[in-house]
């Protein structure tokens, strides 16, 4: 039993690390989550795709056969009228997600769950990073293969759910701080 815990432990914690230097992969799109109400009059293109929630560079490393643990990241946006919050998550063949965070405890960096979800200020973002605020997929039941895409229902306080793909790469998006920063959670809100 021990083994095992230990083992799970290792992976959760390896899933929340930066990945070896790989090609540079595509970056996965943003995603508008709240369109206009229907009786709005239509707006400019432009401004149409800065509305609502938003998620953008959606991400997840790919898995391992018999993994089962895995973590996500990307950028959310609330380009709103209201504060949101990132309250849960969930996606087909993963029994679980949790919002987490790592904090430094007497020195030792753990990962934990994020109590009272994740804050999305208007027009505020969060980004989820490896080595900061992320999301832990666990009991995953297949491998992810490099260019797959997964949908995850994220869910809101208000009520409000979308579904994004998240895109799976071998190393962050390229242009995020994740990238630029060598997979380094530097500028994490």
């Amino acid at each position: 039993m021990r083994t095992l815990l230990v083992s799970a432990l290792a992976l959760g914690l390896a899933a929340c690390q930066p990945a070896a230097e790989a090609p540079a992969a595509p970056e996965a799109p943003a995603v508008p989550t709240t369109p206009a109400p229907p009786s709005a009059p239509a707006a400019p293109a432009a401004d149409a795709a800065h509305t609502g929630l938003m998620v953008h560079e959606a991400w997840t490393r790919p898995l391992a056969p018999g993994a089962t643990v895995a973590a996500g990241y990307g950028l959310l946006m609330n380009h709103g009228t209201a504060p949101e919050r990132l309250v849960a998550a969930r996606v087909e063949g993963v029994g679980r997600i949790e919002i987490h965070t790592i904090e430094s405890v007497d020195g030792v960096m753990q990962m934990r769950p994020l109590e009272g979800g994740l804050e999305l200020p208007v027009d505020g973002t969060a980004r989820l990073v490896p080595g900061g605020k992320h999301l832990m997929f666990f009991e995953v039941t297949r491998s992810w293969a490099e260019g797959e895409r997964i949908p995850v229902t994220l869910v809101f306080e208000s009520g409000t759910e979308t579904v994004v793909e998240f895109a799976v790469l071998a190393q962050a998006p390229a242009g995020t701080a994740d990238a630029d920063h060598g997979g380094h959670a530097h500028h994490a809100h």
